[in-house]
């Protein structure tokens, strides 16, 4: 049995969540090197779009999304050593999320492609990677919205 915490959140409020729960970061996410220790959140659980919170800090939290669910063909490359970091021998091992940045203007919202989080599903440990393929750092996912209701 594992034991259960209540964190805070900024989105979600107060929450528990159990060891099991928790994904940590081998080096953490570019820029927030200092926290390691995260959730992910979602409002139901075929939602695309989730929360990366993190468990030590209530106010720092990324929106991820699915990249297939914007980018049908996504195919991940990563160097070897992050393979060997992630403790896996394949890509499609892992599961990959990408962070958005939502502006006020939902046409100028924009994922990372080139940069996305890689989680050991298995072993629960991620790492944010920079993908040996050439993705965009800014792919603008209006357009691929617009496409969905065709």
């Amino acid at each position: 049995m594992y034991n259960k915490m209540k964190i805070k959140t900024r989105d979600f409020g107060e929450i528990s969540v159990g060891e099991e729960d928790i994904i940590r970061f081998i080096g953490g996410i570019y820029g927030f090197d200092d926290y390691r220790d995260y959730i992910i959140l979602k409002d139901s659980p075929e939602d695309d779009i989730m929360f990366l919170q993190s468990v030590e800090n209530m106010e720092l939290s990324f929106v991820l999304v699915d990249p297939y669910a914007i980018f049908i063909d996504y195919k991940p490359s990563l160097p070897i050593e992050d393979l060997h970091d992630l403790k896996v021998n394949r890509e499609e091992e892992l599961k990959y999320l990408v962070i958005a940045i939502i502006n006020e203007n939902i046409k100028e919202s924009v994922v990372n492609l080139k940069s996305p989080i890689a989680i050991n599903p298995n072993d629960k440990i991620a790492k944010q990677v920079i993908l040996q393929n050439s993705y965009p750092l800014r792919y603008n996912i209006v357009s691929t919205e617009e496409g969905k209701k065709c």
